[in-house]
C-alpha cells in the first residue's frame, strides 16, 4: 500500500430511497433544459422514466430526451448524443440506468465542452488528449454495478477504423472531467432488476472492490471502502436473489456498487478487467459475465504477491479467523462460490463466429487496450501470463 497518497471525491452522493423525487430541485443549480438520457429499449424502465421526467417538468426543468444507449455502447452514441446537446442547448445531463447510460452520459458531457471524438480522449490512443471539464452530468443509477455514478471512467466499443487496430475494441475514456456533479443512490430503483442483471451488476461491484485492494496504487480510505464493498456483495447478493422484495439487501448492493466505483477511481484496476474487456471486445460477452469469469482466475493469480491484503480482506469479511493461507483460500473459494450461486459462468466457450487467431487477440487487447490495468496488477504482467490466464477461463 502507498505511503503516499491523496483522497478526493468530487460527486456529491445523496443515498435515500425516493431520491429520484428530487431530481428537479438538483437540476436547478445547472440551468433550466435537461438532456435526459437513458435506454434504447426501456422495457421495465418506463415508470423510473416518467418519474425521473415528472420531476424534472415539475420544477419547471424542460426535458429533451436521447433514449439510444444499449448495453454495451458504441462510441458513436456518445458523438450523437453531444450533438443532441449542442443542438438542443441543454444546461446539464440527467442519467438514468446502469452503467452503460452512465458512461454515454458522460462521455456526452465532456465531448459537450471539448468537442472532438471519444477516441481522442481515452487512454488507450497513446496521444490521448485530457479531459479537464464537462458539462454537468446528475447521474442515477438503476443498478448496482459499475459505480459509475462517482468515477472519472467512462467505457465504449471502438470498431478498427476508428482505432486503426486490427481487432475491435474495448477502452475507456479517464479523466477528472468525467466525474458527475451529483450522484442520486435510490435504492428503490433495483426493486424490478431482473436476478440475472442483479447477480452480473454485483459480480461486476465486488471483483472492482477485490481489484481495488490489491491495486498497486491501494491506500488507507480505498481499502476501507473496497473491503467494506466485498463484505457487504458477499452478504446481501444472495439474500437479494433468494428474495426478491428484500429491500435491504438491496439496498445494501446500491451502496457497495458506489463505495465500490469510488475506491477504485482512487486505486484503477487490474489484471482481471483486462480479461474481461478483452473477452467483450473479442467475444461480445457482457461486462457483468465477463468479470464473473476473469475475477477468480485473476485474483488466484495475484494471490502470491498480495497475501497480506487478501488474508486482511478474508479477516475483514468475516471468511476467515486467522491472518493465514487458508484465509486467502477461503476468500477466493468464497467469491467463487457467490458467483456460481448466481448463476453466474465459470468459464467461456469461445462462439463459433470466433475469429481463429481468438487468443491471440486476446492477449494482445488486455496489453493495448488496458494498458494501467496491467501495469497496476501487483504481480508482473506479460503476454505469457495473460495466455496462461486466458487459457485457464475459456473452455
Amino acid at each position: 500500500m502507498l505511503h503516499n497518497w491523496t483522497f478526493r471525491l468530487p460527486t456529491l452522493v445523496r443515498f435515500g430511497r425516493g431520491g429520484i423525487r428530487k431530481l428537479g430541485e438538483l437540476a436547478q443549480d445547472f440551468g433550466w433544459t435537461a438532456l435526459l438520457v437513458g435506454y434504447k429499449d426501456a422495457s421495465g424502465m418506463e415508470a423510473i422514466y416518467r418519474k425521473a421526467q415528472h420531476a424534472l417538468r415539475a420544477a419547471r426543468v424542460h426535458v429533451e430526451t436521447y433514449f439510444e444507449v444499449d448495453a454495451e455502447p458504441d462510441q458513436s452514441l456518445v458523438i450523437a448524443g453531444a450533438d443532441v446537446y449542442r443542438r438542443v442547448r441543454a444546461d446539464l445531463i440527467v442519467a438514468v440506468g446502469g452503467g452503460s447510460v452512465l458512461d454515454v452520459a458522460k462521455g456526452i458531457g465532456a465531448l459537450a465542452k471539448l468537442s472532438g471524438t471519444p477516441w481522442e480522449f481515452t487512454n488507450a490512443n497513446e496521444s490521448h488528449r485530457r479531459i479537464t471539464e464537462s458539462a454537468p452530468v446528475i447521474a442515477v443509477p438503476t443498478t448496482a454495478g459499475t459505480g459509475s455514478e462517482v468515477t472519472s471512467v467512462a467505457v465504449f466499443n471502438y470498431p478498427p477504423e476508428v482505432t486503426g487496430w486490427e481487432f475491435a475494441t474495448k477502452a475507456a475514456m479517464v479523466g477528472d472531467g468525467l466525474h458527475p456533479r451529483i450522484a442520486v443512490i435510490d435504492p428503490d430503483l433495483l426493486a424490478e432488476s431482473p436476478p440475472e442483471i442483479l447477480a452480473a451488476c454485483a459480480a461486476d461491484a465486488l471483483i472492482q472492490a477485490v481489484e481495488s485492494c490489491l491495486s498497486r496504487m491501494a491506500n488507507p480510505i480505498s481499502a476501507i471502502l473496497a473491503g467494506h464493498a466485498v463484505r457487504m456483495i458477499l452478504d446481501h447478493l444472495p439474500r437479494a436473489l433468494d428474495d426478491a422484495g428484500d429491500a435491504v439487501a438491496k439496498a445494501q448492493l446500491a451502496l457497495a456498487a458506489t463505495m465500490s466505483g469510488a475506491a477504485y477511481d482512487l486505486t484503477g484496476l487490474t489484471v482481471g478487467h483486462a480479461l474481461a474487456h478483452a473477452l467483450g471486445a473479442v467475444f461480445g460477452i457482457p461486462h457483468g459475465q465477463s468479470v464473473a469469469i476473469a475475477g477468480p482466475a485473476a485474483i488466484r493469480f495475484m494471490a502470491e504477491t498480495a497475501q497480506d491484503v487478501l488474508k486482511e480482506l478474508a479477516c475483514g469479511c468475516r471468511i476467515a479467523e486467522f491472518h493465514d493461507d487458508k484465509a486467502i483460500a477461503a476468500l477466493i473459494d468464497k467469491i467463487s462460490q457467490v458467483l456460481r450461486q448466481a448463476e453466474l459462468p465459470e468459464k467461456i466457450t469461445p462462439p463459433p463466429e470466433s475469429p481463429p487467431n481468438y487468443l491471440d487477440r486476446l492477449v494482445q487487447h488486455a496489453l493495448r487496450a488496458t494498458p494501467e490495468a496491467v501495469k497496476l496488477t501487483p504481480a508482473p504482467v506479460n503476454e505469457a501470463v495473460l495466455r496462461g490466464l486466458f487459457e485457464q477461463i475459456l473452455a
